[in-house]
């Protein structure tokens, strides 16, 4: 093991994630670990006096078991990677929108189906039913891009991956991870319902402080981000996926090795020397262009928040788990392994492409700009459920009763942009500031609003 390495790593995250308990987390728990092995442990709030134990939802970091689970099926010939998602599926799946050829179950692993993205939504569907989500596969779900053009996030598209692996297992999505990867790999404290173990609760902020919210799932998106698990596991697992671990062949080398593979660019250009970021198969890749390579996942759930991260080249890496909602863990974490590691640099972004904005967000984008002018949130038709789940709605009349006072109202709307077919934001202006607006349409076929957001522009 680099001592001098994991003891810099850990350093550098002492420095960035103390400071955020209480304001941005009531607590948390992480490691540092080498090849897989966790070397050392901290936890505050309900993880202090167990870090390495204590359960956090993983939320997103699920996505790398579903990978694998998918490669696993692949490599026994009980799955086709390259067999479109229509196809693969026991029920109608009706694509509204854009889709020029039909996507695949690799281009849904590598982020590129086509598929909008759906946070905040997708992590609201967890718990739904087999049968409704046939039922909302049938109506209809929206295509962003043609399949297999470009990368954009989508819980949807590993929810259906789910389904088609319970499908090609002859058994429940949970159960064929649970006996073909957490029981070999001796991964005892991760499961998919808050029984694993010392499940820590998660958190909101409200008026009065932090808030507790209850445990979703399991269901038809567990598939999405709906493990628990432990610095211990999850360290234990990373090791699995950089090949440093091999518990009888559970996992392979050669499919880690295809999950670390990028797959789909987010920035800069992984056939190239300089940086570049990528999404591989349930993990994401990037390169420091100073010749080290990182891979890992981040992972947001209501009341959770998470990071795994390690640099391939030394197995040395982190977990990190915050028990509050999307606290955004990727900035901290980077942070502590440039320390760690210095002398990397940042990706270049691609280039956007034309964003071609659906109707319903032209429709909404111009109804919710009207109504945020005047004082008020827009009609709740307009609003997807998880918007309330989120924050609830009178908090958000609360505070944009606020901010409109504050910048001594509206004066002036400023013209709606579209940074993609679901994207819109918007200025408007005060004579004492202004605010920076947005919405984020959801992926069913009756789309709505399920991401609002009204800041103070800056």
């Amino acid at each position: 093991m680099d001592h001098h390495v994991a003891d810099l790593l850990a350093e550098a995250l002492g420095r960035e994630l103390e400071p955020r308990i209480g304001p941005t987390a009531p607590g948390h728990a992480w490691g540092v670990f080498d090849g897989g092995t966790l070397v050392e442990a901290h936890g505050a709030g309900g993880a202090a006096a167990a870090p390495a134990r204590a359960a956090f939802r993983i939320a997103s970091c699920t996505k790398s078991f579903t990978a694998a689970s998918a490669l696993l099926l692949a490599d026994e010939g009980s799955l086709d990677l390259e067999q479109p998602l229509a196809e693969a599926l026991d029920v109608p799946l009706r694509m509204i929108g854009r889709p020029t050829s039909a996507p695949t179950v690799r281009d849904a692993l590598a982020m590129r189906a086509g598929f909008p993205t759906d946070d905040p939504w997708g992590d609201r569907q967890e718990s739904l039913s087999d049968d409704d989500f046939a039922a909302l596969l049938s109506e209809g779900v929206r295509m962003a891009w043609p399949a297999g053009r470009r990368y954009e996030y989508s819980n949807l598209g590993y929810a259906i991956v789910g389904r088609i692996i319970a499908l090609r297992a002859g058994m429940p999505y949970r159960r064929f991870v649970e006996t073909r990867l957490l029981a070999p790999l001796g991964l005892r404290g991760t499961g998919y319902t808050e029984a694993v173990g010392d499940a820590v609760t998660g958190y909101r902020p409200g008026p009065d402080g932090w808030e507790p919210l209850p445990f979703t799932g399991p269901g038809a998106f567990s598939p999405i981000g709906g493990l628990f698990s432990t610095v211990t596991d999850l360290a234990r697992w990373c090791g699995v996926l950089s090949g440093a671990i091999d518990v009888d062949g559970v996992l392979p080398e050669r499919l880690a090795a295809r999950m670390r593979r990028p797959e789909t660019p987010v920035a800069g250009d992984p056939s190239g020397d300089g940086p570049w970021h990528a999404y591989g198969l349930g993990l994401v890749v990037r390169s420091d262009g100073a010749g080290r390579r990182f891979v890992g996942h981040s992972g947001g759930y209501p009341g959770f928040t998470t990071r795994m991260e390690w640099e391939q080249g030394s197995g040395i890496g982190a977990v990190v788990f915050e028990n509050a909602t999307y606290t955004g863990l990727t900035r901290p974490v980077h942070a502590a392994f440039d320390a760690a590691l210095p002398g990397g640099t940042a990706a270049a972004a691609l280039d956007a492409p034309e964003p071609h904005p659906w109707p319903e967000t032209v429709d909404a984008a111009e109804r919710v700009r009207a109504a945020l002018a005047s004082g008020s949130l827009p009609a709740a038709e307009l609003l997807d459920d998880c918007v309330d789940l989120d924050v609830p709605l009178s908090r958000r009349a609360a505070r944009l009763a606020a901010l409109l006072d504050r910048i001594g109202g509206v004066d002036e709307l400023g013209a709606v942009g579209y940074a993609g077919p679901a994207r819109a934001d918007w200025v408007l202006h005060g004579p004492r500031g202004a605010l920076h607006c947005g919405i984020l349409m959801s992926p069913p076929a009756a789309t709505r609003v399920q991401k609002l957001e009204i800041e103070l522009a800056t």
